[in-house]
């Protein structure tokens, strides 16, 4: 999934370790600055802006899946 790589790419993991459950309390190498990384480099590869509140929403990568598709992206159907 194009969402898992991106991530995967700015935690330098792989992303077949990811799932809609990973965050940042069980996910190497993703803290609080590289949330904010994340967030930048999801924005940028789906062509899409989150506003504060969304931003703050985003627990997990499911959550940031959920508003990617709210905000008319389609994404793989693979999670």
């Amino acid at each position: 999934m194009r969402l898992f790589e991106t991530v995967a790419s700015v935690l330098n993991i792989d992303a077949n370790t990811l799932t809609n459950k990973s965050n940042g309390r069980n996910t190497e190498n993703w803290d609080s600055l590289r949330h904010i990384e994340l967030i930048l480099a999801v924005e940028t590869a789906f062509g899409v802006t989150f506003d504060m509140s969304e931003m703050v929403s985003m627990q997990d990568l499911g959550d940031m899946r959920a508003l990617l598709i709210e905000k008319g992206v389609t994404l793989d159907q693979a999670a």
